[in-house]
């Protein structure tokens, strides 16, 4: 063979693709890039429309179902003025109020409270009603030494179970603290007087020994338990 003929052949024979060898081993996951940099946020959106409002609820419950909700009938009365008060039966046997701290005006007429001690009320309905003294027996005290008491009545007649008492031991006693209450029903046009049930005048003072100010010498205080029709 010549010398061209059998370079072409070796060239031929060189040049030939051979068979695929077999797959490489996968290399190892490069390193993360670094992250870019967080976008600008954009605007708020506009505010949407209101909702509809819901339904009404329903109404409470009244804590006094069978009246006006509810009763708030009040009154406190007091004086501070010095006063002898007759024993029972005489013409000045009541306690007379000069000064008055709440009152519903509206339920109660006091034009009387100072001449007579009168408290009327203007309002059916059942009243808790107290009252208190700083009261002693007037001079010259007697021998032995009786007590003294108060209570209310109304529209002339006792009311039951609101007569409580004072004792004054000697003359030179200062006055002596007493208080009473009831609960009872009141109507419209009734009225109401502090009195003296004992056989002995009594002094109302309020310049007790001892005290810098000027004491109040009784009250009355007039609370609405529940309204009536």
């Amino acid at each position: 063979m010549c010398k061209e003929e059998m370079s072409k052949e070796y060239y031929h024979r060189c040049c030939d693709q051979g068979p695929m060898g077999p797959a490489g081993l996968q290399g190892s996951q490069g390193i993360q890039g670094v992250p870019g940099a967080q976008g600008i946020m954009g605007p708020s959106g506009a505010q949407g429309n209101p909702g509809a409002q819901g339904p009404k609820g329903d109404p409470g419950i009244c804590d006094c179902p069978e009246m006006d909700c509810c009763c708030e009938s009040y009154a406190n009365v007091f004086a501070t003025v010095p006063q002898s008060v007759d024993a029972f039966g005489g013409a000045n046997d009541m306690v007379k109020f000069d000064a008055q701290n709440a009152v519903a005006v509206a339920d109660f007429d006091l034009t009387g409270m100072a001449a007579s001690g009168d408290i009327k009320f203007l309002k059916h309905a059942i009243y808790h009603i107290a009252w208190q003294l700083q009261a002693r027996i007037a001079t010259p005290v007697p021998t032995p030494v009786p007590s003294w008491s108060f209570g209310f009545w109304l529209n002339g007649v006792l009311v039951p179970g609101s007569i409580y008492s004072g004792f004054t031991q000697a003359p030179g006693d200062d006055a002596c603290h007493s208080t009473g209450d009831v609960i009872i029903e009141v109507n419209p046009g009734d009225i109401l007087k502090l009195r003296n049930t004992s056989v002995s005048t009594v002094s109302l003072n309020p310049n007790v020994t001892g005290s810098v100010f000027p004491i109040t010498i009784a009250s009355v205080n007039i609370e609405c338990v529940k309204k009536l029709a």
